[in-house]
């Protein structure tokens, strides 16, 4: 698709934010164009708010419940029949810009748009491990879009035709080990708490389910290929297995906090 220069009005840009005063300027910065930006951010600790005031007067606090429930909130948000929606650490390239301007001055032909999505470690594009294209829906008919109700991994369903970018969206997510680390125990939370009633943790789980892991991404996704930043990811999504199956554990047996039951 080639449409430098093309109206891009018929847009609005959603962005869900945390402590993320050292990223959502530059993530804003790529979308200055659209005629809408929303952001939602569910920290007051930090400048986050106050960056993202500079780019938009729709900056709003929300008690973090999830992340589909943010996203929901955003996505309601939104005025504009074209939905773009972004996470802080996320730019729009150029030629990811000249794709979505063709899509709304021709109005589709689709309802909604999926992209390849190029995730950094350390700054190196990681092409191997399941890490690319990794394709996400983020542009779609606001009137044709729901997202998933789930706590963690949530996504956009759209209703009618699908399409496809080329152009890439870039992905800052893991600046550092540490961060990544931080980031997996979250998410490991999260994804025990949709799994509690699934059947019940036995010592299998801790001995397979972290190395098998392990061996999926750095042998047969290939992350090897992505030298010594892939070895370190493969190892951090194995003790992302082993820190759900804890969790899990936890749960199953002595409930979660507030439970009245144990």
């Amino acid at each position: 698709m080639n449409a430098q220069n093309t109206d891009v009005a018929d847009l609005s840009v959603i962005v869900i934010a945390g402590f993320e005063e050292h990223n959502i300027g530059a993530c804003l910065d790529t979308v200055h164009w659209a005629k809408e930006i929303i952001v939602v951010c569910s920290q007051q600790q930090d400048e986050t708010m106050t960056v993202a005031r500079r780019y938009t007067p729709h900056v709003t606090y929300r008690t973090f419940d999830g992340y589909a429930a943010q996203k929901q909130f955003a996505l309601e948000q939104a005025s504009c029949p074209w939905v773009l929606s972004l996470d802080a650490d996320e730019r729009v390239t150029p030629e990811l810009r000249e794709e979505i301007s063709a899509v709304l001055a021709a109005d589709g032909p689709a309802d909604g748009y999926s992209m390849p999505r190029r995730n950094h470690f350390r700054g190196k594009w990681l092409r191997h491990g399941g890490w690319y294209p990794d394709r996400q829906m983020r542009l779609f008919r606001r009137s044709r879009t729901r997202l998933t109700d789930r706590l963690v991994h949530e996504g956009f369903e759209v209703e009618g035709r699908r399409g496809e970018f080329e152009a890439a969206l870039l992905h800052y997510t893991l600046p550092n080990v540490r961060h990544m680390l931080e980031k997996n125990v979250w998410y490991a939370q999260y994804e025990a708490q949709e799994k509690r009633h699934r059947r019940r943790v036995t010592v299998l789980d801790f001995l397979l389910r972290p190395p098998l892991e392990f061996l999926k991404k750095y042998l047969l996704q290939r992350g090897f290929l992505d030298g010594w930043e892939g070895f370190i990811v493969a190892v951090i999504h194995a003790s992302n297995k082993l820190h759900v199956q804890l969790h899990l554990w936890d749960i199953q047996r002595h409930g979660e906090p507030g439970d009245t039951a144990s």
